[in-house]
């Protein structure tokens, strides 16, 4: 037992002058032994709540000297484990939104939760203030202690719960840290052992618990301060670079990295509404987001949208920014900016309507990929600079647009001044090469024109004094001859406007591989062309290897080259219009005779009587026909003339041949197909069917049309009427059809391979044609047909046939039938000397007879006897061509074939021209 001095000191020791003690020390005196235990224990209670008041004291002191947000928990944590025993401790706040907090103050140091694998998701997430773990806290007038393995799962429980006893901690103790009544955030602290949180532990806690609040809530004020300050001279140096800019380009490269300090985005975009304000687009993208897309990408990015979607409209309405969280759908369609955006990992779009009076033009977006960035601060931030940024945007574009117009009008008058002095070809190639080269830095200039059959691209002119040229390659791609089908092609005859080609893009989608891959090669990033073109009358093309381009500049140039280029083409075919338009007429009548007239089928034996009148009979009528003949027979020739002698006449008749068409492209040609209805399908076309609307469609070698298209040609004998391939619109037609075939289609049938049902359909009107053998008593009228045909063609005068060929003729049995006799006789009159023809040479002959033949025929080829021959005529006619005397007179054909011929011939002034004496 202690003596009265001892219990002196120590009442002493806890209060001297507290007279509630000195009572209790007389009390103590004059007590029993057994009363004395019990004081006892209330000295040793006194001598705790000492210890507490001297540890709160010490903490006190420590927390309000601290200033530094990182260092409040570090030596918080510190001093407490002077005195007890846990594993670490945060703090965490209450969100502005009040409806989450997230960790404010870690240790990580000290912390085991960062060995787990979702520590940094943890640290970063925010969490719901509405479940029962946290409203249990919230609810409580001090710390509250729960044991993780009884709470961590139950339902709306934290993550951090479980997290934490995964690494091996047991107990959590969290006290409310309050200001002004109000619960501004929460103290975590952890132990892995049962006995750490004492009540003499936990009444410290939550005797420092106000002190931790007020510098908790200092530091958060100090940090407010701080970043508002930061905030507010990074927005003025912000607005002193944005009025130092010259090129809308910089914009929002500028504002990014300006932003980005404050605001947790990835990318920017800024949009603007049409003059019509029905629509917006956007104007501009940060350079780092429009190299995530391609350039059919980039055209779709920047298409128009509706400003009634549920972004623009429901942004325009409001006067703060408005944030969109992208997993929530949409009432409307959402633009494609924004599924692009959201398909590219974009969690969150802020979008603010910049002011401008009356008129919100623009608007500003930003996209983040995480959720929560576009906070308060965010959007404050963005209010304070969108009055200045919608002024900075309306005077650059103002500015481009004044210098652009005035640059564009002096390149224009310029441009057509040097074009109206154009009379030649060589005059335009060099003013287009100067202007272009000046005006647009190009690499290259190509202009390529069509062909009469406007299925090929010939070379034009190009600028020969490029560089690029020096590449072997880029010569033979600039003399070669180009399909209007291929992709690149096909792209800019379609286009009204201008096209742009981006390289790399076109690489990848394999356009014209050889042409692309050439660009390439030779460092050309960009390229662009347009259609030449008058009214709808499509020239050709002008292609530019550019880095620079200006659409309406190009446009203005294209149409004044097409003009250029039609009166040069037009002004040289009425020089050759002038000399030739006699022999030309001419020669196009004997054409159509020779296409049209119905004279030109010959024989009147009894088989042939028979065709006749089968065609007699059903010329008149609308009904289907069928040929049936061996090949050569001269179905066509059939075909056509009972068209001509239809109602029909003044119509099309378009002829398909069914068996040189790829499987794969007989549908789209039979029946036309929508524009997207396949790969490569970039316009819509008109099918067979339909150009033979109100006409005859002649469907040649019928008998190899697949089984899955004999289907949908029943379809169109029975009903009249198809779908275009990819389309959904019936389309009707009225047409005659009329089949030729040189297959047994009864034994198809029999063998599968063609419907029954088409056979009957097709064979209304069956017309069967004899082979030449059964028509012996025709071919001597075939064959002096065919002779004064070509004979007058190559400009020989032939008009026999010696008895001994004819025998040979009609003893033939011609398998190639009447093709094979014209044929025969074509070369034959090639091969002959004379004017009676005495020689053929039929397959079969004997060996004897062979070798007779050939030595009585020349040792040259047809050709080359063609050429010698006309080369003769023309020396005998002292070179004169056309007119009464020249070759042409002699050869009897026109003038203009015989050209053709010596050019196909590459006979030239040097083989024909006499030498001159000396």
């Amino acid at each position: 037992m202690e003596d009265k001095n001892e219990i002196s000191k120590k009442v002493e020791t806890i209060q001297m002058d507290s007279a509630g003690e000195l009572e209790f020390l007389k009390k103590y005196h004059l007590a029993s032994p057994l009363e004395k235990n019990f004081y006892q224990d209330i000295l040793d209670t006194l001598e705790g709540l000492q210890r507490e008041r001297y540890y709160i004291l010490e903490l006190g002191k420590d927390i309000t000297k601290v200033r530094e947000k990182d260092d409040l928990i570090k030596i918080f944590s510190k001093r407490i484990k002077e005195f007890f025993y846990f594993n670490h401790s945060i703090i965490s706040v209450i969100d502005k939104n009040e409806k989450s907090y997230s960790p404010f103050l870690l240790n990580p140091a000290a912390s085991p939760l960062v060995q787990h694998k979702e520590y940094n998701n943890l640290v970063a997430s925010h969490f719901t203030l509405d479940e029962p773990f946290i409203q249990q806290v919230l609810a409580s007038d001090g710390p509250v202690l729960f044991e993780l393995e009884k709470i961590m799962d139950r339902a709306g429980s934290p993550l951090f719960l479980r997290a934490n006893y995964e690494v091996g901690l047991r107990k959590i103790l969290m006290t409310p840290l309050r200001s002004k009544s109000r619960t501004i955030g929460f103290l975590h602290m952890y132990s892995d052992r049962d006995d750490t949180f004492s009540e003499e532990f936990i009444s410290i806690i939550n005797g420092i618990a106000p002190q931790l609040s007020n510098s908790v809530t200092n530091i958060m004020m100090n940090e407010k301060n701080h970043r508002s300050v930061e905030i507010d001279n990074a927005l003025l140096d912000l607005g002193h670079d944005l009025v130092q800019i010259k090129d809308k380009r910089q914009l929002l490269d500028i504002l990014n990295s300006s932003l980005k300090q404050f605001i947790d985005f990835s990318h920017s975009l800024l949009t603007t509404s049409g003059d019509s304000f029905k629509s917006y687009n956007i104007l501009l993208t940060d350079s780092d987001y429009s190299q995530l897309f391609d350039y059919a990408e980039l055209r779709l990015l920047q298409s128009n949208t509706s400003l009634e979607d549920d972004i623009y409209d429901v942004a325009s309405l409001s006067y703060y920014p408005v944030v969109f969280d992208l997993d929530v759908p949409l009432k409307k369609s959402p633009p494609y900016w924004f599924t692009d955006a959201a398909r590219r990992g974009c969690k969150e779009v802020m979008v603010k309507i910049l002011p401008n009076g009356d008129i919100k033009k623009f608007g500003l977006v930003l996209l983040s990929d995480k959720k929560g960035a576009f906070n308060e601060e965010a959007i404050e931030i963005i209010e304070t600079i969108s009055g200045q940024l919608s002024s900075i945007i309306g005077n650059l574009l103002t500015t481009e647009a004044i210098i652009s117009k005035e640059r564009e009008k002096t390149i224009l008058l310029d441009f057509s001044s040097d074009i109206a002095t154009v009379r030649t070809k060589e005059d335009l190639e060099q003013v287009i090469s100067q202007v272009l080269q000046r005006l647009l830095h190009t690499k290259l200039t190509v202009i390529r024109l069509l062909k009469d059959d406007a299925y090929r691209l010939e070379p034009y002119m190009y600028d020969k004094g490029a560089a690029i040229l020096a590449d072997p390659l880029c010569l033979e791609l600039l003399r070669k001859e180009m399909n209007v089908e291929e992709e690149i092609w096909r792209q800019l005859l379609a286009s009204e406007e201008p096209v742009l080609f981006n390289i790399e893009h076109e690489i990848d989608r394999a356009l014209d591989p050889g042409l692309v891959k050439f660009w390439k090669q030779n460092g050309v990033k960009r390229a662009c062309g347009s259609a030449l073109r008058v009214g709808n009358v499509d020239l050709g093309v002008l292609l530019l290897l550019t880095e620079e381009t200006n659409i309406a500049i190009l446009k203005g140039i294209s149409a004044q080259i097409s003009i250029a280029v039609f009166n040069i083409q037009t002004h040289q075919r009425l020089i050759d219009y002038k000399n030739q338009l006699e022999e030309e007429n001419v020669h196009l009548h004997e054409q159509i005779n020779t296409l049209l007239n119905f004279s030109e089928i010959v024989g009147n034996g009894s088989n042939m009587q028979e065709v006749y009148k089968k065609m007699e009979i059903v010329a008149p009528a609308n009904s289907t026909v069928i040929i049936l003949g061996e090949t050569g027979t001269g179905k066509e020739l059939i075909a056509r003339a009972i068209h001509n002698s239809s109602p029909r006449k003044s119509k099309n008749m378009v002829k398909v041949n069914c068996a040189a068409l790829p499987a794969h492209l007989i549908e789209s040609e039979l029946f036309g197909h929508e524009k997207g209805a396949f790969t490569g399908a970039t316009e819509r076309r008109i099918g067979k069917f339909e150009l033979a609307h109100e006409g005859t469609i002649f469907l040649d070698e019928i008998g190899e049309l697949p089984l899955d298209l004999q289907v949908k040609l029943l379809r169109v004998l029975q009903e009249r009427e198809f779908e275009r391939l990819g389309g959904s619109n019936t389309v009707k037609v009225d047409v005659r059809v009329v089949a030729a075939t040189n297959r047994d289609l009864q034994l198809e049938v029999s063998a599968g391979r063609f419907r029954s049902d088409l056979f009957y359909r097709l064979n209304v009107f069956p017309i069967s044609l004899p082979p030449l053998r059964e028509r012996q008593e025709d071919i001597p009228a075939l064959a002096h047909y065919f002779l004064e045909r070509f004979s007058k063609r190559v400009g020989l005068r032939l008009n026999t046939i010696s008895p001994s060929v004819m025998d040979k003729l009609l003893n033939y049995k011609w398998p190639g039938n009447i093709r094979e006799l014209e044929h025969l006789i074509e070369r034959s009159v090639l091969l002959n000397r004379g004017t009676v023809l005495t020689n053929v040479h039929l397959p079969g002959l004997s060996e004897e007879t062979d070798m007779d033949m050939q030595e009585l025929l020349p040792s040259k080829t047809l050709e080359e006897m063609e050429r010698l021959h006309i080369i003769n005529i023309l020396k005998k006619c002292n070179g004169k061509i056309s007119g009464k005397g020249g070759a042409a007179d002699l050869l009897e054909i026109p003038a203009s074939t015989l050209h053709s011929k010596m050019k196909k011939l590459n006979i030239t002034r040097a083989d024909y021209q006499l030498d001159q004496p000396g």
